[in-house]
């Protein structure tokens, strides 16, 4: 049972441990929280519980990736910061 492994916030993480920005795995998708060896019937508490955390942290991201582009949009610079 493989997957793309992540941190405690469901962030995917490259093959060198790094956070790969933005993108968020829960479910299947997702592996190495049991190991190699989980058990079948946690399944679908995994996709539940880290659901709800990719979810959330999901919306932390885009929360203030929004918030950095208002404030570049109150100095002018957003036309360009979109680019």
């Amino acid at each position: 049972m493989g997957g793309m492994r992540i941190n405690d916030d469901a962030e995917s993480l490259k093959a060198n441990g790094d956070v790969v920005q933005g993108l968020y795995s829960a479910g299947e998708a997702a592996g190495g929280i049991h190991g190699s060896n989980r058990l079948g019937g946690n399944s679908l508490l995994d996709c539940v519980v880290f659901g709800r955390v990719s979810g959330r942290s999901a919306a932390r991201y885009l929360t203030a990736a929004n918030i950095k582009y208002i404030e570049a949009a109150k100095s002018g610079t957003a036309a360009s910061a979109k680019l």
